[in-house]
């Protein structure tokens, strides 16, 4: 009797690992949600500070990135210069396409520092918290004072 509970709780055991080991080797996945429904859902933590949304050209010069080279992107700022609060939502062709995406945002980022250093106190400070988060297909930058709150509910919509 003992020797069959035991080798029914060793079944059990191998079967839970089994699982575990499938899940984890499977790695993330590639979200599937509707790219209007993450931004509209995004967008909406960011009512507050009055961004207006940007056509490629404006992708182009401020985040020298085509937006032709992705699936969807949409790129929110402000019209005062002197605001550096903005937001990239962007989903990938390719997910091999985020590491490049990342370089480009840090490199938006480096550079409002650099313009601002020296006068900018707010704004250096706020774009010291910008973040950038990739996700599989998905991948976002904020910059704001809120940027991990708005990061969190990006990723309850993936």
């Amino acid at each position: 009797m003992k020797k069959a509970i035991l080798i029914a709780l060793k079944i059990c055991l191998v079967i839970f690992f089994g699982f575990f080991l499938c899940n984890e080797l499977s790695g993330p996945s590639m979200s599937d949600t509707d790219f209007s429904v993450v931004e509209e859902n995004v967008i909406k933590t960011m009512g507050t500070y009055e961004l207006e949304k940007q056509g490629g050209q404006a992708i182009k010069k401020y985040l020298s990135i085509n937006s032709a080279d992705y699936e969807n992107i949409q790129y929110y700022k402000s019209s005062d210069p002197m605001n550096v609060r903005e937001i990239v939502i962007v989903k990938f062709k390719d997910p091999n396409q985020g590491e490049a995406f990342k370089e480009a945002m840090q490199q938006r980022i480096d550079t409002q520092i650099n313009a601002f250093n020296g006068y900018g106190v707010e704004q250096v400070a706020l774009l010291k918290k910008a973040v950038i988060s990739l996700d599989m297909n998905y991948a976002i930058y904020v910059t704001c004072e809120t940027a991990n709150d708005v990061v969190s509910i990006y990723k309850e919509q993936l």
